[in-house]
């Protein structure tokens, strides 16, 4: 559902540079400007807040009720183990300052085991009849999945089987704050760029709140509610040296990425305060020169670079499902694969470790417990460049028995198994990410001081083969090193990388001063579901990186955005 409501153009084109940031607060606030009768009121969603309230909210009998029906359906039906999850999502969506796209959609997803196989249905109607046909079928289908000869699937048990509810601390539920309040903060931050000589921003934020109900013919009940909340603006420069085509260059917010927390992420983040800061480097990115010529260089890249790169390595490579080619055919498989010849070894330098972790706080994979009912905890994946463990799921840990045998480690799941929402499959899912800060707390600067002649990189994202063995990346901000200090940024230019060379190739790890988490959003399965987790990663050098030259346009024209040309 749109929330319908009007945009008014404030300000002109033509705004001279403002320099006091305390003046445009006190004399030029949207909250003021709306005050004046300048920003129209806002039609409500009370229709839609009407529907959402109707519905069953978590923890409420009615959803026992029906999680109930469809897990006894199963059983009759011939079922040796069924689940059940329920949910209502929330979403409301700001595109630039336009009122926003509110909605809600509610899911129901029955899977059963039988014969040794699965069988899941799934659906967008709660009624008990409705759920008596899902278990009825899911069973069914399990049957028809289980051909002569093919691996029965066994289950990792779970050891902590109860009842229990959660609800995600969060300071500000997104969804309690008001459309004006949301709006005045895109449009404060809009405007506030608009100042700047031939600056500007455009922004997109989006909420979303999920209840999630979760049974079991195990004996487990689990209602929680988790929240995600992610966007910001993005600024940009246009030079007017070429009335014709002007060329501008953008900067997004790094600030605000995916994050299990409410409407407090934006407040914290403090973004009027760092506008003048990202207007400049937008600045500067209109003076980037190109490099010269391919070459390899040392490059030291901050941590929210760094927590790109390692989650299109480790993160997605190490999720077992793809390591045991059960994504062939769908968002692709792992060069950290065969399982039996990775665990032990040596995949990157002895600087690394890395844990995943779905109960970090304001995560944004962060849950109580995981969609087969698993409470998840800290665990580790690379221990001092030595791979020890997969994300797992109860039907694929199994697959790790001999591992964790040798280890006198039980064979449990590590509690990533996910969905988009209850009309999605389960599956293994990247749990939030940490790589631990080396020993020594080397700033950002130590780092660079060490280097005579390279680059350094800030933000950016990098772009994956199927295997996660090959990638190419692209930074935010590039800046060439010369003898230990930044001089002046480059353009044209990307940085290639084959993940294990990359990765022994690590010279040194920025301390927990540059530690920084970023949230990141996934597509897998098939059809696709999408999930979000965060990455905890610090700053990082590595040498010998191949950096090629590539064509780099940015231009921005009435009504078009900011694009980067093909290679």
């Amino acid at each position: 559902m749109t929330v319908v409501g009007h945009v008014c153009p404030f300000f002109p084109d033509d705004i001279v540079e403002v320099t006091n940031r305390r003046d445009f607060l006190r004399n030029g606030s949207l909250a003021a400007i709306a005050a004046s009768g300048l920003l129209p009121r806002l039609l409500r969603a009370e229709t839609l807040a009407s529907r959402i309230d109707a519905l069953p909210r978590a923890g409420d009998p009615k959803l026992r009720e029906l999680a109930m029906r469809a897990l006894d359906a199963a059983k009759a039906a011939g079922a040796t183990y069924a689940d059940v999850r329920l949910t209502v999502t929330r979403t409301q969506t700001f595109y630039y300052a336009n009122p926003p796209v509110d909605g809600e959609e509610i899911a129901v997803g029955v899977r059963a085991l039988a014969n040794g196989a699965w069988g899941f249905t799934a659906s967008p109607e709660w009624t008990p009849e409705e759920m008596t046909r899902l278990g009825q079928q899911a069973a069914a289908q399990a049957k028809g999945n289980a051909w002569p000869g093919r691996p029965p699937i066994e289950l990792a048990p779970n050891p902590r089987v109860g009842e229990g509810e959660w609800h995600m601390p969060v300071k500000r539920d997104p969804f309690a704050v008001s459309i004006e309040e949301k709006l005045d903060y895109i449009r404060s931050a809009e405007a506030y760029a608009r100042t700047l000589r031939n600056g500007g921003a455009s922004s997109i934020i989006s909420f979303e709140r999920q209840e999630r109900t979760f049974a079991s013919t195990d004996g487990a009940f689990y209602t929680q509610t988790v929240y995600n909340s992610l966007g910001g603006p993005s600024f940009f420069v246009v030079s007017a040296a070429d009335p014709v085509k002007p060329v501008g260059a953008g900067r997004g917010a790094p600030f605000i990425m995916p994050t299990g927390a409410g409407y407090e992420v934006f407040e914290d983040a403090k973004l009027l305060d760092r506008i003048p800061e990202l207007y400049e480097e937008a600045r500067q990115l209109l003076l980037a020169e190109p490099l010269e010529a391919p070459s390899r260089y040392d490059v030291v890249f901050d941590a929210h670079a760094v927590a790109a790169i390692l989650d299109g390595t480790f993160g997605a490579a190490l999720e077992l499902d793809r390591a045991l080619g059960l994504e062939a055919n769908a968002s692709g498989t792992s060069y950290l694969a065969p399982i039996e010849t990775i665990l032990g070894s040596n995949i990157s330098s002895p600087l690394v470790t890395i844990t995943g972790d779905r109960s970090m706080p304001t995560g944004a994979a962060t849950v109580k417990w995981d969609a087969e009912g698993v409470t998840p905890s800290e665990f580790t994946l690379i221990d001092k460049g030595v791979a020890v463990d997969y994300a797992t799921s109860r039907d694929q840990a199994p697959a790790m028995a001999a591992w964790y045998k040798t280890r006198n480690a039980a064979v449990l799941s590590n509690g990533c198994a996910a969905s988009e929402d209850g009309m999605g499959v389960p599956h293994v899912q990247t749990p939030n990410l940490t790589l631990h800060a080396g020993a020594k707390d080397r700033s950002f600067s130590d780092l660079v001081a060490g280097i005579d002649d390279g680059l350094a990189v800030i933000g950016g994202n990098v772009m994956m083969d199927q295997q996660q063995l090959n990638g190419q990346g692209l930074g935010e901000m590039v800046y060439r090193v010369k003898k230990g200090k930044l001089a002046g940024t480059v353009s044209s230019s990307s940085y290639l990388f084959r993940a294990p060379d990359l990765w022994k190739n690590l010279v040194a790890l920025g301390g927990a001063s540059t530690a920084d988490t970023r949230g990141l959003t996934v597509r897998k399965g098939q059809p696709r579901q999408t999930t979000v987790h965060s990455v905890k990663a610090v700053a990082a050098h590595f040498k010998n990186v191949p950096v090629s030259v590539v064509r780099n346009e940015r231009r921005r024209g009435p009504g078009s955005t900011i694009t980067v040309g093909e290679a």
